[in-house]
């Protein structure tokens, strides 16, 4: 029985193995049933017959089977990845693939080591475009130009202070203007001319008279012991041109021999023609801009004063560019053309050009790309970047010499790493990877291309056993975290909204809070009833202060706040931020100060009520902790261009390991400092995201007992005042010179009384009106100085209003009547669309009595 037992165990453990196979055999074969309609029959996967589709689906499961078996394979023997990697290096070297993959792994290696771009490029480049052409038509005529046309660009360039010119165009045969232009190339800037290499074929196919006696002089003069590229003739510049080249370094050729797939990897240094040698256009570029003589190759180097670079026998060598040719600066043919006709005083354009190389060349009718491992660069870019390569220090080449034992040293480590990376699966297989190609990459940067294939396809083979259940993990995970992403989102689009309508709601009756408030403390009151009444001015003010503090965190948490740009006077802003807060200081009993130096003047570009909201959130912060003393403001600017917003206090200080904590949302330097002092904690925070959205930053130093001193560096770069300065802000009261005839486009009664409050006592007249059909009928009936346009009524909102009226002004030659945007929404969307619907300004409720005597002052007709 014992015996028995054992044996139909047995049979059930072999049952359950056939079963997990067919399993597995199922699995594997489901991407494949799709393809095989043969095995596709009422949703059901059939027996597979012998049909030519049910071979098919047999075959790929074979291959996905012995694919297991090989994973499973190197799983207990990982010393099989060694000769199956180098099995595979010799079958894909016979069948002519390696070299392709050699190649492709190259030119990765190649831009993955790509240098940076340099911080302050010596060169420009100079680019003849088809909208230059159109746009110069006019005074330059029709391409191809005079060649007068590029000797005033001489003339200018020389008087710009350009160090090098370098033309990347072919003058051959001549043309009108020859003489003129070689004038200006005996003169300064050096000056290198194009010639371009013709070969045999290309020779056989056009009629060529042979060099000229001036080709011939200009070889004999210009060339050197003929080395690199051969080329059967060359195009040259023409007769006259080439006898004003009198310096080896002044013609440069620009042909070059692709790969066979189209891919301009080692360019040529050398070339040769007739018996003589000529430099590429980019080394005669750096020899005449290092005042070399001449060159020569000595053991397999290209010697050039004191520069040597590696080179082949053919003059060849390869570079480490930045990608797309480091993006050098570039200046449009029109913008320069311009300057040199003398129609722009471009200063800015001059100082770009002086001390640089320039190179000047067309991409007119796409005739000048070239298609390199760093990307689609046109000639002028490449020959401007290779110029740059040759004369870094060290030059940014690659050498063949002492590649062989970096690929060596990358494939013995990738075999040690092995066993371990089998061993722990993917993590360390994958930290194998890495050190190969940290290997190669390091070997790139260093100047040497190892071959890294063999290495690679090792490692391939490691990770081939593990990748199928890391990417099953992947998605798992990605499909998790999208989830997790969605939610997050929709949690930020509800708190936004929530947001904007929790503060448009508490805005309309703010309105009425700070606007009453407001209009009693101008009335005459007992001192008790001026006491309520300023305690609740103060109160609404500061429910107002959190509501836009709230909906600033969460404009900058989203990633919504955008920067305006205009010109505003600094020192204005500020002292009349601290004009709105001298009262509050001076009923604590504190001095205010400012101080603003010489070169912290005048007027600036950038968001001037950002920058005030910073004055006054720095300002107020210091009054609000200072209880003897001062607050002294003072203005800079830094060597460095930033201004500096210095605020210093007596106030109570801070403890130095809680200066952090201050700019962090809603926190306070301490708990106690809340229920002494009130706040939210979220001023500090703004201020520091504000000032970093300028371009800078905020810093405190602060001790305990003995004050703080608060920096805020903005990028307010210096600007000219607008045409009209009294647009700008001023520290002092304006208000209309005369009684104005209003209309006021409002359905809420609350808010009608208010601005009435406010206005009617100042001798204007207001005329109200519900919503925008009845705001258009009253414009259409009477003539007004100014509307103030709510914009959410009944029937007909404001923004549709604006646009109606705004038309029949222009359809019927109407005089513009100024229309003030007044309403709760705040956000700058809202903003935009006030102003793109016609308004003149854009104020937000709740209203203060100066920011309207101010827009009726700016706005109101005269």
């Amino acid at each position: 029985m014992g015996q028995d037992g054992r044996l139909r165990r047995r049979r059930r453990a072999a049952f359950r193995d056939r079963q997990a196979r067919g399993r597995a055999a199922q699995a594997l074969a489901r991407p494949i049933l799709p393809a095989c309609p043969r095995l596709q029959r009422g949703g059901r996967a059939q027996p597979l017959g012998p049909g030519a589709d049910d071979r098919a689906a047999l075959s790929a499961l074979d291959l996905a089977a012995a694919s297991r078996a090989a994973a499973a394979a190197l799983m207990r023997w990982p010393w099989l990845a060694l000769p199956g990697a180098l099995a595979l290096w010799a079958l894909l070297s016979l069948m002519g693939v390696q070299p392709r993959v050699d190649r492709a792994l190259g030119d990765a290696l190649v831009r993955a080591a790509a240098p940076a771009p340099a911080a302050q490029p010596g060169s420009v480049i100079v680019d003849i475009d088809d909208a230059s052409l159109r746009a110069l038509r006019e005074p330059l005529g029709e391409w191809p130009y005079s060649r007068e046309t590029y000797a005033l660009l001489l003339d200018y360039l020389r008087h710009a202070g350009a160090r090098l010119v370098v033309i990347d165009i072919v003058f051959a045969g001549p043309r009108d203007g020859d003489v003129r232009f070689a004038q200006a190339l005996a003169g300064s800037p050096p000056t290198v001319l194009a010639a371009a290499g013709l070969a045999a074929q290309q020779r056989a196919g056009v009629e060529l008279a042979g060099a000229s006696p001036s080709e011939g002089a200009a070889l004999q003069r210009l060339g050197g012991e003929p080395a690199g590229l051969r080329w059967a003739a060359l195009t040259a510049p023409a007769d006259p041109l080439l006898d004003a080249l009198t310096q080896r370094g002044s013609l440069g050729v620009i042909s070059v021999a692709l790969d066979d797939d189209g891919l301009l990897r080692e360019l040529p240094l050398l070339h040769q023609v007739q018996g003589h040698g000529l430099p590429g256009l980019a080394l005669a570029a750096r020899l005449r801009a290092d005042g070399a003589a001449g060159w020569r190759v000595d053991g397999g180097e290209l010697v050039a004063g004191a520069r040597r670079w590696p080179v082949d026998e053919q003059g060849r060598l390869r570079l480490r560019l930045p990608l797309n040719g480091g993006e050098l600066p570039r200046v449009s043919w029109q913008r320069l053309m311009r300057a040199a006709l003398g129609e722009v005083d471009d200063a800015g354009l001059a100082r770009q050009l002086a001390g640089r190389s320039v190179f000047v060349g067309s991409s007119a009718f796409f005739a000048d790309e070239v298609m390199t491992p760093q990307g689609r660069l046109s000639g002028m870019a490449l020959n401007a970047a290779v110029f740059e390569a040759l004369g870094a220090e060290p030059a940014l080449v690659l050498r063949d010499r002492g590649a062989l034992a970096w690929g060596l040293g990358a494939l013995l480590l990738a075999c040690a790493a092995l066993p371990l990376g089998f061993r722990r699966r993917a993590p360390a297989a994958l930290l194998a990877l890495a050190l190969v190609v940290l290997i190669a990459w390091a070997a790139t940067r260093a100047g040497w291309m190892p071959p890294a294939a063999p290495a690679l396809y090792a490692l391939g083979l490691v990770l081939l056993a593990t990748e199928l259940e890391q990417r099953r993990r992947a998605r798992l995970r990605e499909r998790e975290l999208t989830r997790e992403r969605e939610l997050a989102d929709a949690r930020s689009r509800a708190k936004t909204e929530l947001l904007a309508q929790v503060s448009h709601e508490m805005r309309t009756p703010m309105n009425a809070v700070l606007g009453f408030s407001d209009i009693l403390a101008r009335s005459p009151l007992k001192p008790d009833q001026a006491h309520y009444v300023e305690v609740l001015g103060h109160a609404g003010r500061q429910v107002f202060a959190l509501i836009n503090d709230l909906l600033d965190n969460a404009r900058i948490e989203s990633g919504r706040l955008e920067l305006a740009s205009h010109p505003f006077n600094l020192v204005d802003l500020v002292e009349l931020q601290l004009e709105l807060l001298r009262e509050r200081a001076q009923s604590q009993g504190l001095w205010l100060r400012v101080f603003a130096r010489s070169e912290a003047t005048g007027w600036v570009l950038g968001d001037s009520q950002r920058v005030a909201q910073i004055v006054n959130n720095l300002v107020g912060n210091a009054i609000k902790f200072t209880k003897a003393g001062g607050v002294t403001v003072e203005l800079s600017r830094e060597a460095s261009g930033l201004v500096c917003l210095s605020v210093q206090d007596t106030g109570i200080g801070i403890a130095p390991e809680r200066l952090e904590r201050i700019f962090q949302p809603f926190a306070q330097a301490d708990a106690s400092i809340a229920q002494e002092f009130g706040g939210t904690g979220l001023g500090l925070s703004i201020t520091r995201s504000l000032a970093r959205l300028m371009g800078g930053d905020v810093s405190v130093q602060s001790r305990p007992g003995e004050g703080s001193r608060f920096e805020a560096r903005l990028d307010l770069p210096d600007s000219r005042p607008p045409h009209d300065e009294l647009i700008g802000l001023r520290t002092e009261r304006i208000a209309p010179a005369r009684p104005l005839a209003l209309l006021l486009a409002e359905d809420n009664d609350v808010n009608v009384l208010v601005i009435e409050g406010m206005l009617a006592p100042l001798g204007h007249s207001v005329m109200r009106v519900c919503d925008g059909e009845q705001a258009l009928a009253a414009l259409r009936g009477r003539r007004f100085d100014l509307v103030l346009m709510d914009m959410l009524m009944p029937v007909l909102d404001g923004l549709s209003a604006t646009r109606q009226w705004r038309a029949i002004e222009a359809a019927e030659g109407r005089p513009r009547t100024p229309i003030v945007a007044l309403t709760a929404n705040a956000f700058d969307t809202d903003v935009q669309q006030s102003l793109a619907a016609g308004c003149d300004a854009h104020l937000t409720k709740p209203l203060s009595l100066a920011a309207l005597l101010q827009a009726l002052a700016k706005y109101a007709k005269a």
